[in-house]
């Protein structure tokens, strides 16, 4: 914590002799950018990737017109250093985890000569506290500290609905990953960490050394699990899920315990797993644990989306968000 409070000092003194311009802040993963445009867009240098066109109607053009700079994620993707190095960057932000990639990640900035600002992302309290110090880094402690306050009062009241939440009334929960739905996040991993929060109990159990990874699956194994209910993460197989006629087979089909998570903006639960999960949480505690977590989603959706991405939509809008 002191070598944070040393960078910041650091930083600040830094950017004050621009004080009238802001910096421009490269986010390493998609994670750290999406973090980074909802704390204020006007810092964010440029885009991980594309933009899906789910995406695109959340974010003003002016901001979709941002840079592609390449990131760090999926199986070895890396950005090209020498797009970095001609991007003028002032700093870069990175989210780390318990991850090797990080490591890689922090090597990497420090061989371009570029100031690197890395926060420790592994819980969900994590992206609170996260929040709270891009307010002390950049002046604008009032914007951080609004998108942790919520933050954390999501986690408060999902965790006072649950707090005598037995452990034989979890909810045993597969999470179809991938565009065929035959990967998933492993249990205890920070990526399936809003499945117990929210009162669910994943399937998929992985060797300690694997945990962090998505990992590929046999449709035996999913059958052999029989889960009580299946989150369908991926864009795609949500479209053509009901006409996969293998997916009959199981109990949580049969018995209409499907749930299509949320992916607008960014994905409510995964892949990204992100500060979106601060609504995620809530929505599936409501999906698992109706009558013990009875909120309100729409109304919720609405201040969710007022406070990150300070966008007001209709009431159709938003029963299209959740009607998966």
């Amino acid at each position: 914590m002191k070598l944070f409070l040393a960078f910041i000092f650091l930083l600040q003194s830094t950017f004050a002799l621009a004080a009238d311009k802001l910096p421009r802040v490269y986010g390493a993963t998609f994670p750290s950018s999406f973090a980074l445009y909802v704390f204020n867009p006007d810092l964010l240098a440029g885009w991980n990737g594309p933009l899906r066109e789910y995406e695109k109607p959340y974010i003003p053009e002016k901001y979709r017109q941002l840079p592609v700079l390449g990131g760090w994620y999926g199986k070895g993707m890396i950005p090209d250093r020498e797009i970095l190095l001609k991007s003028n960057l002032d700093v870069a932000f990175l989210l780390t985890g318990d991850r090797p990639q990080s490591d890689d990640i922090i090597t990497a900035f420090r061989q371009m000569n570029i100031p690197l600002i890395t926060i420790r992302d592994t819980s969900l309290h994590d992206d609170i506290a996260m929040f709270r110090q891009l307010g002390l880094v950049f002046h604008q402690t009032e914007r951080g500290n609004a998108l942790a306050d919520y933050g954390k009062q999501s986690l408060e009241k999902v965790g006072t609905m649950l707090h005598e939440l037995p452990e034989n009334r979890r909810v045993r929960v597969y999470m179809a990953q991938d565009a065929d739905g035959l990967a998933t996040s492993c249990a205890g991993s920070t990526r399936s960490v809003a499945i117990w929060l929210a009162g669910g109990k994943n399937v998929h159990a992985c060797p300690g050394t694997k945990r962090e990874s998505i990992t590929r699956l046999s449709f035996e194994q999913i059958m052999n699990y029989d889960p009580d209910v299946i989150l369908v993460n991926h864009p795609g197989l949500q479209k053509r899920f009901f006409r996969e006629t293998r997916w009959k087979a199981l109990r949580a089909v049969r018995e209409d315990r499907v749930y299509f998570v949320p992916h607008e903006p960014f994905s409510w639960l995964d892949r990204p797993a992100s500060f979106m999960r601060f609504i995620g949480i809530q929505w599936l505690a409501n999906r698992l644990h109706p009558d013990l977590c009875p909120i309100d989603m729409k109304r919720e959706t609405d201040m969710f989306i007022r406070l990150f991405f300070r966008q007001t939509l209709t009431p159709e809008k938003i029963r299209d968000i959740l009607k998966s």
